[in-house]
């Protein structure tokens, strides 16, 4: 192993008492040599005995007397205490919060001119100054660019991505939040469009796979039209080549284990990736990117094993990741006032010091693991290890020092609440509790006064804060005016389906804003949930197991569906396959093929031929342009039918939208499921419950549900009430469903009732105001 500092130190301790000669002639000591701790105290002393003259840094300049600040460091210093005045010289500001603690420090900087604030020093014992910056920024000052390293930066999660997409049974959200990273390992185009396919159908080798890698080939070709055919097929083939390995993913069963080549080989691919990333800029996240795979692949090394188990390499990632990486966007800017993040690191005077987050607990005191035999044994050895009482008063020291070294003014900044923890007291606060007992008024100050006083005195300048006219966001209504010839303009054309009419009727806002306007919730890296991907299996395998014509013979109706389960499920439901879904995988490996096994005996009982399965379908009622696809079109003689299969747990909403003669989805199908001039009527085949649902007259069934209009009826509904509301639509008017007295400002003479429960599925009640978080 590698040799440590203290090895290091230990070879100079002894090297230097045979060497000829120095070119160091002077040592001067920022502490105080009594100090420091036994290993650097032997080397300052080894030094000296070579003739290596050492000095004491004399860094302080006393504040001016009299003043509080010059009382707290003679009270520091040994001398007796004196009553504080609040002259600003020496300030505690306290805090609810860290955010509010950084607006007063910000203003009080803002406050001062350029030559007031150079050469201030703000202390951040936590490494972390992005909060304080952000209110910095926010006056127009420069930011101290202190960041605390974190293992969760982006171009870090490659490594720990990269294996977890190996890992059989694969889940497509890892490689989700791979090709989702801010730096993907591919073209950011590339990988979104390869994040959309995953989202549509999660899982490798679907036909929403196929296709996005084809428009990414022709995408590359086009982007190379420059070159010959020939040479530009030959660099398109190698940048496609080396994109596909990051999607060669669920290759080893994790309770086996990763051969160690294929390791080394993940680790050394995230490796190179980073450093043609980094291209020579020396950025310090690629670069810690790089650091971390080829430590990675030396640990491997190291392990001289076959095979790695899954737990051991995640362990070995988490270790090579756990310190982080400070944000290399985060840096210090240019201004007057610089940072530091140790009380030790404050060896010179500086006319005024903010000690930003001054909470406890301090710098530690590391834990004795010696016994007193044992320290004997290491004494004898040469080994001299710091007591302590020894540590305690060298830690204690370089807090008092802070103080010692400001010349002007110090501000400590203690807010309650740091993050979502409440704070402790700092170790120097309780040395200095006795001062600050009968105080003046200007020592303590209370932040949150910014927030309702306009004009308070802090550390000896005045923040004024002029209250100014407030604009708030539009208040929540029942109507929404647009601008003349807007709606009318963008309406222009359109055709409706099925789940369009649904959300018109149930929400005339929440339709205009998601079927005209293509408002969409931001959701683009989730995956469907359970029921949506059981749902889709059984979609795919009946378009393939039931091709146009007539059925296939019942005998190998549940094989051919269990086969096709189990092909495509790790195409389009690879999620299906985690853990955490075993239970409803194991009940649907049965009801699935069961549910087309009675679909296929349906269609031959009511003696049906297929027409086609996932039918895109065109067609118009009265006004009203509709469009639609057909999830299986059947027809027996003359007559037609739609069926459209649903996956869910419980049949009562569709039984109920039949029986009231409200079936919108049903409606439509008959509008456009028009087959050699044969208009058909529509039923729900449910999968789960292996049920037909249909109205009368229906081919579907013998035993229709009675419903209290005919088909020909709703649609006239539909057409009426569309109507009525795009002409208010038209006029500017929208109406949003989620109020109270959103009823009164519906059309009249609509056929469809108000909903009960407008709001139930809707991701805009926050654009409607329906839900306002509170600012």
């Amino acid at each position: 192993m590698p040799l440590g500092l203290a090895d290091r130190a230990v070879q100079l301790l002894k090297a230097l008492p045979t060497r000829p000669g120095l070119r160091l002639t002077r040592l001067k000591l920022a502490e105080r040599r009594a100090l420091l701790p036994p290993l650097w105290l032997r080397l300052v002393d080894a030094l000296e005995a070579t003739g290596v003259s050492i000095d004491q840094h004399e860094g302080c300049i006393p504040a001016v007397e009299g003043f509080d600040l010059r009382k707290v460091q003679r009270a520091l210093a040994g001398e007796p205490s004196e009553a504080l005045e609040g002259d600003g010289t020496f300030v505690v500001v306290e805090a609810d919060t860290e955010l509010v603690a950084a607006e007063a420090v910000a203003d009080w900087l803002a406050v001062g001119s350029l030559e007031e604030r150079t050469g201030t020093v703000v202390l951040a014992p936590d490494g972390d100054t992005a909060l304080l910056d952000h209110a910095l920024r926010a006056r127009g000052l420069p930011a101290l660019g202190l960041s605390a390293p974190s293992p969760w930066r982006g171009a870090l999660q490659v490594l720990p991505l990269a294996f977890g997409a190996a890992w059989r049974p694969f889940d497509p959200r890892v490689l989700l939040n791979l090709l989702m990273l801010p730096r993907p390992p591919i073209s950011r185009w590339a990988a979104k469009r390869l994040a959309r396919a995953l989202r549509s159908e999660p899982g490798i080798g679907g036909a929403a796979w196929v296709d996005a890698w084809a428009e990414i080939e022709a995408r590359l070709l086009e982007m190379h039209t420059e070159l010959e055919p020939k040479d530009a097929s030959k660099k398109v083939g190698a940048v496609l080549a080396e994109w596909r390995t990051w999607t060669d993913v669920g290759r080893f069963d994790r309770s086996m284990g990763i051969p160690m080549v294929e390791a080394q080989a993940i680790a050394g691919r995230v490796g190179a990736w980073a450093m043609r990333a980094d291209a020579g800029r020396n950025d310090r996240l690629l670069l810690a990117v790089a650091a971390a795979a080829g430590a990675v692949v030396d640990a491997l090394t190291r392990l001289e094993q076959e095979v790695v188990p899954g737990l051991l390499l995640e362990r070995i990632v988490g270790q090579v990741l756990s310190e982080g990486v400070a944000n290399p966007d985060h840096v210090p800017e240019a201004g007057g006032v610089r940072a530091v993040r140790a009380p030790g690191a404050l060896w010179s005077a500086a006319p005024q010091v903010i000690w930003w987050g001054f909470v406890g607990p301090g710098e530690r005191v590391v834990h004795e693991s010696w016994d007193s035999n044992e320290v004997k044994v290491l004494e004898a050895a040469g080994v001299i290890l710091e007591s302590s009482a020894d540590a305690a008063r060298r830690i204690g020291a370089s807090y008092t020092q802070v103080l010692q070294h400001a010349a002007e003014r110090v501000v400590f900044v203690r807010p309650a609440l740091l993050r979502d923890e409440q704070t402790t007291l700092h170790p120097l606060a309780h040395q200095l509790r006795p001062l600050l007992e009968g105080a003046g008024e200007g020592v303590m100050f209370k932040a949150e006064r910014l927030l309702r006083e306009p004009d308070v005195a802090l550390a000896g300048r005045l923040l004024s804060r002029h209250a100014i006219e407030t604009g708030y966001p539009p208040a929540g209504t029942a109507t929404w005016t647009l601008p003349a010839g807007t709606a009318a303009a963008l309406m222009g054309g359109r055709s409706e389906s099925a789940t369009s009419l649904r959300r018109l009727f149930n929400c005339q806002f929440g339709w205009f804003a998601q079927d005209v306007l293509n408002l969409r919730p931001g959701r683009f890296a989730e995956t469907p949930g359970p029921d949506q991907l059981f749902g889709n299996l059984a979609h795919e395998i009946a378009r393939r197991l039931l091709p146009p014509g007539p059925p296939p013979p019942m005998g190998g109706v549940r094989a051919a569906a269990t086969e096709l389960f189990e092909a495509l499920l790790p195409q389009i439901a690879a999620p299906l396959l985690q853990p955490e879904y075993a239970g409803e995988l194991s009940a649907a490996r049965e009801l699935v093929p069961a549910a087309l096994e009675a679909l296929v005996g349906l269609l031959h009982k009511r003696e049906l031929e297929v027409v086609g399965s996932e039918l895109e379908r065109e067609g118009s009622h009265q006004d009203l342009a509709l469009q639609g696809r057909l999830d299986l079109l059947v027809r027996r003689g003359p007559k037609v039918a739609v069926l459209d299969l649903k996956w869910t747990r419980s049949e009562k909403r569709y039984r109920e939208e039949i029986a009231e003669g409200s079936a919108v989805q049903l409606a439509v199908y008959r509008a456009i499921s028009v087959d050699d001039r044969a208009k058909g009527t529509g039923g729900y085949f449910l999968l789960r419950q292996r049920r037909i649902l249909a109205g009368d007259s229906s081919i579907l069934t013998d035993h229709p549900i009675e419903a209290k209009r005919a088909d020909t009826e709703t649609l006239d509904m539909v057409a009426g009430d569309w109507k009525r509301w795009r002409d208010l639509a038209s006029s500017g008017v929208l109406v949003a469903a989620g109020f109270d007295d959103a009823v009164d400002h519906r059309p009249e003479g609509l056929e469809f009732e108000a909903p009960k429960a407008p709001c139930r599925f809707c991701d805009l009640t926050s654009l409607c105001r329906v839900q306002v978080e509170t600012i």
